[in-house]
């Protein structure tokens, strides 16, 4: 998978679109009873999401309900304020992430360009935790509500890098079906962002495999039933954007 699926839903506009290259890509790949017809549920604003998430993720305020925009109006783009791409910004978020997850360590040689659709894949099968569900090919990517108090619903082990500034985010928990999708914004590196969720990922009893596919850097694992995939890429404006799967339980 590469970042033309997620670029092709931004640049179609309208609600869910940071999301649905994510849920498009993982129903493409691993979900065939996606038929592509059903429209995702439009996002939600949550006046009080910021209070839900915690002081450590700043929520795009034009989502939220709030005046301004973390968008670039003309191109879409995902920016940010000066303040939070400032020096001592990112000093502690790293500072944070590195308390959360320990002392880095460096990312590995990546793996070869076709490991991106095997974490896909993995995430993908794991949304889908009932063998009833598998059986009857049932796409839980259609079944996504888009709200970005689902930000807050994921698994201690994988959050938001501190201070990611939260574009939009889905989810499902049902009981055949279960998945947490969300997008955010940090100024970053892309490695760095990944040097995190594998420290988080090996603290927690998760695997860790790192692939890259052109710009893109992947980083997915498992533990038990439960699996995700972070893609994380640099923006031609020096902003990362990072796409968080979890699912399964």
């Amino acid at each position: 998978m590469s970042i033309s699926v997620f670029q092709g839903a931004r640049e179609a506009g309208g609600p869910g679109r940071w999301l649905a290259g994510a849920a498009l890509c993982l129903s493409l790949i691993a979900l065939p009873g996606c038929s592509g017809e059903k429209e995702p549920a439009p996002a939600q604003s949550d006046p009080a999401v910021s209070g839900a998430l915690g002081d450590d993720i700043v929520v795009d305020p034009d989502l939220a309900g709030g005046q301004g925009s973390a968008l670039a109006a003309d191109e879409g783009e995902i920016t940010l304020p000066p303040q939070d791409r400032s020096t001592e910004a990112m000093a502690d978020a790293m500072q944070k992430a590195m308390s959360l997850a320990g002392l880095p360590e460096p990312l590995p040689e990546p793996k070869a360009k076709g490991e991106v659709a095997a974490l896909t894949t993995n995430a993908a099968t794991a949304a889908q935790v009932a063998q009833a569900s598998r059986l009857a090919k049932t796409d839980c990517t259609t079944r996504l509500e888009y709200s970005n108090t689902w930000a807050a619903k994921l698994p201690a082990a994988l959050p938001v890098y501190p201070r990611g500034a939260v574009q939009e985010a889905a989810g499902v928990a049902g009981e055949d079906c279960a998945m947490t999708v969300v997008n955010y914004a940090t100024p970053v590196e892309p490695e760095d962002v990944l040097v995190f969720y594998r420290g988080m990922a090996g603290k927690n009893g998760y695997s860790a495999r790192y692939a890259r596919d052109g710009e893109e850097h992947v980083l997915g694992g498992s533990k038990g039933k439960a699996a995700y995939v972070v893609y994380a890429h640099r923006l031609k404006n020096g902003i990362t954007e990072v796409n968080l799967v979890t699912a399964g339980r």
